[in-house]
C-alpha cells in the first residue's frame, strides 16, 4: 500500500527553541506514523536537519524572467504568483502524489504559507495552518501591521483547518466554526519525570534553584532580576539560560541572576533541568504593553516543563494568555512581576518536600492529558485527512 504524504511549506524545521522545533517534533511523528515527509523551505536556510531525516527539501525561485513582479499586498498579484510556485513544487515533485499540505503562518514572513495556499488550491488538498503568534503585534507601523494581517487572514481564511496556540489568538481571526481550533505547541515529551522528593544533584546546602529558559525579549530583564531578587529572599537562586548577549548577561550578573548558554539539543538541556532545577519559570515583562505578543500568544516552554515532572512558576501581567490560562484551571503558582513578596514566599516553600511533590503531580496531570504530545499530534493528523 502507498504511504501517505505531507508536503510542508515553511521555515526550515529546526532543534532549538522557537516554532521551528515545534514543527519538527510534528514532522518526526508524522514520519514515525509512516507518512512520506517533503519540505519547501524558507529560503537561505539550513537543510540538515532535513537531509539527516532523509526528507527532500526545496526551494522555490525568487522569481523567473518570464514572470511578473509580485506584490503580497495585491490579492491577484498573490493568487498569480502562488498558482506559478504550485506548478513549481509540482515539476520538483515529479508527479508524485501528495496526501496534505501543512504550514507554519510565522509573525515574520508568510511567503512560503502563500505558496501553499497555491499548491493546495491548484491541486484540491487539504491544507492544515500552525498559528502560534499575531503578526501586528510585531509590525513596525499600523499600516504595516493591517497589511500583514490582511494576509494571513486570506490564508487562513484558504486554510482546510486553522490551529491557534491560544483562544486569544484564534478570537484575531474571523473563520466559520469548524475552520478554526485550538492546538497547543507539541512538547518533546518526557520519557523519565524527576522526583522531586529528592534534592537535586549537587544542591544539597546551596537553596533551591529556579530556572528559565529559552528565547527572551530585552523587557524580560528587569523581571529577571525581580525574580532573583525573589529567589534570594526565599533562600534559592535563580538561572537564566539563554543566548549570549554580552550587555544582557553583563545587567543579568549584576542583578545577581546566574547565567547559562543553552545546549545544541533540547533533550540536553531538559536533562540538565530534571537533575539540577527545583522549580522551572514561565515569565514575561513587567507588563503586556511593552511585550503585546503575550496576550495571545502560548508559552511553549510551560507545556515542556509539565513533562519534566518539576513544579512550575508563572510570573505574568494579568492579562496574558498563559496567566489567562492559568486562571480557568485554578493553577496555584501565578505572580505578577512585581510581587516580590508572594514569588519569595513561594521559593521558602520549594525547600518542602512534600510541596515539591504536590506541585510536581500537578504539572504532570497537564502532561498527561492537555499537553499529551500524542493527542497534540494525532489532532494535527487528523486534520489532513
Amino acid at each position: 500500500m502507498n504511504r501517505r504524504v505531507v508536503l510542508y511549506f515553511g521555515h526550515v524545521p529546526l532543534e532549538g527553541a522557537g516554532s521551528a522545533i515545534i514543527v519538527l517534533r510534528h514532522l518526526r511523528r508524522f514520519a514515525a506514523d509512516g507518512w512520506g515527509v517533503r519540505i519547501v523551505a524558507d529560503w537561505g536556510q539550513d537543510h540538515s536537519v532535513c537531509r539527516d531525516a532523509g526528507w527532500p527539501t526545496f526551494e522555490l525561485s525568487h522569481r523567473q524572467p518570464w514572470w511578473p513582479p509580485f506584490n503580497a499586498n495585491l490579492p491577484v498579484s498573490r493568487r498569480f504568483r502562488a498558482w506559478l510556485w504550485a506548478g513549481e513544487t509540482r515539476a520538483w515533485l515529479r508527479g508524485s502524489k501528495v496526501d496534505g499540505v501543512l504550514t507554519y503562518l510565522s509573525a515574520f514572513s508568510d511567503t512560503l504559507s502563500i505558496a501553499a495556499v497555491g499548491y493546495a488550491r491548484r491541486y484540491g488538498l487539504p491544507l492544515v495552518t500552525l498559528v502560534h503568534d499575531d503578526v501586528r503585534c510585531f509590525a513596525a507601523t499600523g499600516a504595516e501591521a493591517e497589511r500583514a494581517h490582511r494576509r494571513r487572514e486570506w490564508i487562513v481564511r484558504h486554510s482546510t483547518k486553522a490551529w491557534f496556540a491560544s483562544p486569544e489568538l484564534a478570537a484575531c481571526y474571523r473563520l466559520p466554526a469548524g475552520m478554526a481550533g485550538v492546538l497547543p505547541p507539541i512538547p518533546e515529551g518526557s520519557s523519565a519525570a524527576a522526583d522531586p522528593s529528592v534534592w537535586a544533584i549537587g544542591q544539597e546546602g546551596m537553596g533551591p534553584l529556579l530556572v528559565y529558559a529559552g528565547n527572551y525579549w530585552p523587557p524580560q530583564l528587569p523581571t529577571f532580576a525581580h525574580i532573583a531578587a525573589a529567589a534570594r529572599q526565599g533562600g534559592g537562586r535563580f538561572l537564566a539560560v539563554l543566548k549570549e548577549n554580552v550587555e544582557h548577561v553583563s545587567y543579568l550578573r549584576a542583578h545577581g541572576v546566574d547565567w547559562l548558554p543553552p545546549w545544541r539539543l533540547n533533550t540536553e538541556a531538559l536533562n540538565y533541568y530534571r537533575t539540577h532545577a527545583a522549580a522551572l519559570v514561565v515569565s514575561y515583562g513587567p507588563t503586556s504593553a511593552e511585550m503585546p505578543w503575550t496576550r495571545t500568544s502560548f508559552p511553549s516552554k510551560l507545556i515542556e516543563y509539565c513533562h519534566l515532572g518539576l513544579p512550575i512558576v508563572i510570573v505574568s501581567a494579568q492579562d496574558t494568555a498563559v496567566a489567562r490560562w492559568a486562571r480557568a484551571r485554578n493553577f496555584p503558582d501565578v505572580f505578577a512581576p512585581d510581587d516580590a513578596g508572594g514569588l519569595a514566599a513561594y521559593v521558602s516553600r520549594l525547600h518542602d518536600p512534600g510541596f515539591r511533590r504536590e506541585r510536581s503531580a500537578l504539572a504532570l496531570t497537564f502532561a498527561r492529558a492537555e499537553f499529551d504530545p500524542i493527542g497534540i499530534h494525532n489532532r494535527l493528523e487528523a486534520s489532513l485527512a
